[in-house]
């Protein structure tokens, strides 16, 4: 066959065949770079940025990340190469359709990550309900499919109208062009922030781990046992005594505070905020943590005095690295290195939850909660691996799992009175966060479970701690606190059929004194508490001057003062990063929103 050009000359097979290997050579390129375009968009530049911007929030290094994502990403781009070129050789047709999607849904992504992610929510654990503004959601779900099918329909309009000069702009390399553009521009954002980063100061720690072991051993002489119950709300501990009488007596000495309110809505930053006094001012969340630390804090002050400290919280939402702990408590032990695995591709390991936070990253709103499932605050947690088991080893996130390994452990292990000096023990429990049948069974497994009866399992684990200490001797002269570090989140009282926080929340609070009586459990309803009050009520309870902390629990209960109280309420507005809502002043009771005054302005 012969083919004529508008002259009606002939043109040579040899110039028929230069023609078709150009436009051969054109296809190939279109592939190969739209190939890596996609590839490095999803599994490299959009989770290296993510993890560049919050070093602090993984217990591994840059290096552990950068190169299994890097070949993540090659391995992905010539997959894409093999299929668009398979589809090339089946049907053009159908290769086409396949290249404009591919190019599209990495435009949309891009697009998305780049100008449209202004309601980012931060990785929590809870709902991000992003459905709140329907109409910004349905409108930005519109501009990503137009997005995706765009180079779908301008390839179909331009093949249809071969002559118009605007649609056959660039003459079928506008998707290498635009592909080479959207590579660049994030390889120079991300090279930017390489060369910018300060590696040296977020180095990992692997081989230190916070221990149960020493915690096991206490002091004949005197104790301060903190339990933190996670989201240990105030009326749920009312609803909990009223289903499960028989704690009247397990709690034996203790008082219920009923007016004691916490200063946050989340776990982050209540938990670092209680152990170093160190107020949170909207910061990003790691810088917080690090500067938390650096403070004076309630750990510092009672090493100085010749308590041993004892931490067993959880990494991340309190403290990013066991180094930034390190001469505050004496529960850090070291394995081997040779212990140490990373996990890069195993359930939990770098690759696939890197991937995971990347598509969160660059997918519309409606999608986002969707692809963070089984994500939560210490998404990070299962990056490191032990080759042999560490049954003493205080797991990096506080869950259902950590109770569980908490009770075993503390359950096939031996208490001991041996301490050379007095101790202090902070032990934080998952409690009332989450619904679970295992921690229901640790009381009753025959009982429906929810969250009043996950909350009555766990206190299962204090009452196994309280008759060890009956055992040895030193429950009585022992300082024991149980609290919440929150009440119920805004959004559980929603679901309550409230309208938002228009329900007082309080934390739950009950402390049994040394040589308290052996009484069962009574009730302050008058007391005005904070948890704010806690740094300095443990300074008290160990003999230390706490004035330089402010006022404790016991300043408030025996002065009948009436100090005031703040609860903050937050929003998570991206990776490590919270917004402020609304600061309430708390005066006389708490349990009635009456008391409860909206401050404009706060410092």
């Amino acid at each position: 066959m012969k083919m004529s050009n508008k002259t009606g000359n002939q043109i040579p097979e040899k110039d028929k065949t230069k023609a078709s290997s150009k436009l051969n050579k054109k296809k190939e390129l279109l592939i190969i770079l739209l190939s890596f375009a996609a590839s490095f968009t999803f599994f490299f530049f959009s989770p290296v940025d993510i993890f560049l911007g919050n070093q602090k929030e993984f217990v591994v290094s840059f290096g552990h990340v950068a190169v299994p994502l890097l070949i993540t990403s090659l391995i992905s781009a010539a997959l894409l190469i093999l299929i668009q070129n398979i589809f090339l050789i089946i049907h053009e047709k159908a290769y086409i359709v396949i290249s404009r999607l591919i190019f599209g849904i990495t435009l949309a992504a891009y697009i998305q990550s780049l100008f449209l992610n202004s309601k980012m929510a931060a990785i929590t654990g809870d709902d991000a309900r992003y459905s709140d503004n329907k109409f910004t959601v349905i409108l930005n779900l519109a501009i990503y499919i137009v997005l995706i099918i765009l180079p779908l329909i301008l390839s179909i309009l331009a093949g249809k109208f071969k002559s118009n000069k605007l649609l056959n702009f660039g003459k079928g390399m506008i998707i290498p062009y635009l592909s080479i553009l959207i590579f660049g521009m994030q390889l120079a954002g991300t090279g930017s922030s390489m060369l910018t980063a300060d590696f040296d100061k977020y180095k990992k720690t692997y081989t230190s781990y916070l221990s149960y072991e020493p915690s096991m051993s206490l002091s004949k002489d005197e104790n301060i046992v903190v339990f933190l119950v996670d989201r240990l709300d105030g009326l749920w501990m009312d609803t909990i005594i009223d289903e499960y009488p028989d704690l009247n007596d397990r709690f034996e000495g203790f008082t219920f505070y009923q007016n004691n309110i916490s200063h946050n809505t989340n776990t982050f930053p209540s938990v670092a905020q209680m152990l170093t006094n160190y107020r949170y001012q909207g910061t990003e969340w790691a810088d917080y943590v690090s500067k938390a630390w650096e403070s004076d804090t309630v750990a510092k002050n009672l090493k100085e005095n010749g308590y041993k400290v004892n931490l067993l919280i959880d990494n991340l939402t309190t403290y990013s690295c066991v180094a930034q702990l390190d001469g505050q408590c004496d529960n850090i032990l070291s394995c081997s290195s040779d212990d140490v695995k990373f996990n890069y591709v195993g359930k939990g390991g770098i690759v696939p939850t890197m991937a995971q936070i990347s598509l969160s990253k660059l997918s519309p709103y409606i999608c986002k909660s969707l692809v963070t499932v089984g994500l939560g605050a210490n998404l990070s947690a299962d990056f490191v691996t032990y080759s042999k088991p560490m049954d003493d080893m205080m797991p990096m996130a506080v869950g259902i799992e950590s109770d569980l390994k908490y009770n075993d452990y503390i359950k096939s292990h031996e208490f001991n009175s041996g301490s050379d000096a007095k101790t202090f023990s902070y032990i934080h429990l998952n409690g009332a966060h989450d619904d679970s049948d295992e921690l229901t069974a640790l009381y009753d497994s025959s009982i429906p479970t929810d969250r009043w009866s996950t909350a009555r399992g766990d206190f299962e684990i204090l009452f196994y701690y309280f008759d060890q200490m009956k055992k040895l001797g030193i429950y009585d002269n022992s300082t024991i606190i149980v609290l919440g570090d929150h009440g119920r989140a805004p959004f559980e009282i929603e679901r309550e059929g409230k309208d938002g926080i228009e329900s007082a929340i309080t934390t739950a609070l009950l402390v049994k004194p040394k040589n308290a009586n052996a009484e069962p459990l009574k009730f302050d309803r008058e007391s005005e508490l904070s948890n704010d009050f806690f740094p300095a009520s443990i300074l008290e309870y160990a003999g230390i001057d706490h004035e330089k902390f402010g006022c404790s629990f016991n300043d408030v209960i025996n002065g009948d003062l009436h100090p005031e109280r703040y609860f903050q309420t937050y929003d998570f507005g991206g990776y490590g990063r919270v917004i402020y809502k609304t600061l309430y002043k708390v005066t006389g009771d708490a349990r009635n929103f009456d008391n409860w005054e909206a401050q404009e302005e706060h410092e």
